[in-house]
């Protein structure tokens, strides 16, 4: 017999805009095409599910269309149970107006219509549907008291609950959370997560600390999508990252229904979360192939077989190509993650938490994005680098290693007294170092001074300075930002190792969140890339789009784990400036895959 599903939520005409970027304030920008699709987060989530072979008993409210055969399109399917969806033609159906940009995401403008007339007891004839089934999931595009009505119903008859948090800027926060208590699931992108907790979560700490609130509210589950950052699980065992599956995106619109659609479907089969999670991520990650929200949605082969792929040997889910160079980098940054763990060891001291954090950047600078020879350390045409955090000195060390500027057994002379490599960088002793650090807050100066150097000597040469997150509270480095953009600095590129994490906690407890971070950056007239710092295919895009932009400094901000690497170091601030123990340092190493003999 089949699994039944009841999907209680919206019903929508979409009318989609795609355009290259999206319009600023009082701005008009010419779309390059319109699609009129069905779509609201109900209806996709039921024809996500209908489409991985489970059947569906879809409660909604329909009203007038302007369009009719658009918005039932997909819904007329042998898996879904049409007998509680509800029509007024007196009123219209909901519409939402969507401008995408594809890769860069969409905005939408949503009137609610039908869907805000859905009652309490047009969910509670549904009820034999409802005992009947192994999951129930409900959107909030409906009225907060008909939320209410279905998950009571649900729990009436110990049916599992998942609600999905769409469109919560149209309730109030209080309404919302109200209904949270004792709910098996809530799923969220950052942004609804954000306005229903009242923070900016835009990182992987503040979505956190986000996911620990609603867990005192009574959640069992709090799972927020984040985009190219991955999923973020929070319950009672902590928080857990979930990386995504790499393609080359279409159109994000109905990423997150599919999403929900798969997750679901995978509960009802007995799958835990974590397994389930997986699966939502791969049906995300193929919807956006398509434009239109449930017209990409995948059947269950087209899932299986997309996983099965992905995790062939030889393949990783996270790259779109996973080709010679991310497999050398990913070598060679293992093994830059192993030195800094011995070359700690040796020393007794030093910070390696946000050592390990930026490896995955400067793997790539080094080895893939610079212009250096390392036979000429000073050549005057090369590329320079400035560790503007200069406390992550081990990591810059063994990427100078890996780029042959000096040898390995020179690494466990760190901090050594007339030695070559002192806790922070120092370009008077360390071959391949352009620039000495440590005092935080000057670095992007240092680099804007370099960098004007190569536009009076018309030298191509380009700057690259690698900024911490705490470092962000310093004033410097918004002066310095401002001289960037007027001196049209396009040969600057700064990378933000944003890994929530300073001294003596997170970035919000220490002093203040730095969000929002991406519009302060553009504020002051820097083109603003954001990425996963650990994804060598991403960091290197990123490297290469800035190098193509002109009349502006770039600024890549890369979303890091302090203490990457390391299981018992990831996320933990009693990492940020201290030395492994011996038996730290063997556990260690022994997760990267070598002894503390070799």
């Amino acid at each position: 017999m089949q699994d039944e599903i009841t999907v209680i939520g919206s019903i929508n005409l979409d009318i989609v805009v795609k355009t290259e970027r999206m319009p600023e304030r009082g701005e008009t920008v010419g779309g390059d095409n319109l699609y009129i699709l069905p779509g609201g987060k109900g209806a996709n989530q039921a024809v996500a599910i209908a489409r991985l072979g489970k059947k569906v008993n879809f409660v909604a409210k329909k009203g007038k269309d302007s369009i009719p055969e658009i918005t039932m399109k997909n819904l007329i399917h042998p898996n879904i149970n049409l007998d509680y969806l509800v029509s007024n033609k007196e009123i219209s159906s909901g519409v939402a107006l969507v401008n995408t940009t594809g890769t860069r995401g969409n905005k939408v403008t949503w009137f609610k219509g039908a869907n805000d007339e859905l009652t309490p007891q047009e969910v509670q004839a549904a009820e034999e549907a409802v005992k009947r089934s192994k999951v129930v999931v409900i959107c909030t595009e409906i009225p907060v008291n008909t939320i209410r009505a279905a998950i009571e119903l649900a729990e009436k008859h110990n049916v599992k609950t998942v609600l999905n948090i769409g469109n919560a800027g149209t309730k109030e926060r209080d309404e919302i959370k109200s209904v949270l208590k004792g709910l098996d699931i809530v799923i969220m992108n950052e942004r609804e997560g954000g306005y229903l907790t009242n923070r900016i979560i835009s990182h992987m700490e503040t979505g956190t600390l986000a996911g620990r609130e609603l867990r005192e509210l009574g959640v069992n589950h709090v799972i927020i999508t984040m985009g190219k950052e991955g999923t973020l699980l929070v319950n009672e065992h902590g928080a857990t990252v979930f990386h995504r599956y790499g393609v080359e995106v279409v159109d994000t619109i109905g990423g997150g229904d599919a999403f929900v659609g798969a997750v679901v479907c995978a509960i009802a089969d007995g799958k835990f979360v974590i397994d389930a999670i997986d699966y939502g991520n791969a049906a995300g990650a193929l919807v956006t192939q398509k434009i239109g929200a449930q017209e990409g949605m995948p059947d269950i082969n087209e899932l299986e077989n997309f996983i099965a792929e992905k995790r062939r040997p030889g393949n990783v889910k996270v790259y779109k190509d996973y080709n010679d160079t991310i497999k050398m980098l990913e070598v060679k940054a293992n093994r830059m993650r192993q030195n800094i763990i011995k070359m700690l060891g040796c020393a007794r001291s030093g910070h390696i938490g946000g050592s390990l954090s930026v490896v995955d950047i400067l793997a790539v600078l080094y080895l893939d994005a610079m212009k250096i020879d390392s036979k000429k350390p000073l050549w005057e045409d090369r590329d320079r680098f400035v560790l503007s955090k200069g406390h992550a000195a081990p990591a810059l060390y063994t990427a100078l290693v890996e780029a042959c500027f000096f040898p390995e057994e020179h690494l466990w002379d760190l901090r050594k007294i007339g030695k070559k490599l002192s806790g922070h960088p120092d370009m008077s002793k360390t071959p391949g170092v352009d620039m000495t650090t440590g005092s935080l807050g000057q670095g992007l100066s240092v680099a804007n001074g370099m960098a004007l150097a190569a536009k009076m000597k018309k030298k191509d040469y380009r700057v690259y300075v690698m900024l911490g997150d705490g470092e962000m509270q310093e004033g410097q480095v918004w002066e310095a930002a401002m001289t960037s953009y007027t001196r049209k600095l396009d040969n600057v590129c700064a990378i933000m190792d944003y890994n929530g994490l300073q001294i003596d906690g997170s970035i919000g407890e220490v002093k203040a969140g730095l969000e929002p971070l991406v519009e302060k950056w553009k504020a002051f007239n820097w083109n603003v890339i954001e990425i996963d710092g650990h994804n060598y295919e991403a960091i290197a895009e990123a490297f290469q789009e800035a190098k193509k932009v002109k009349g502006l400094p770039s600024i890549i901000i890369a979303r890091t784990v302090k203490g990457k690497g390391v299981s018992f170091m990831e996320r933990k601030v009693e990492y940020h400036g201290v030395a492994p123990t011996v038996e730290e340092q063997e556990r260690a190493l022994k997760e990267l895959g070598c002894g503390c003999d070799e």
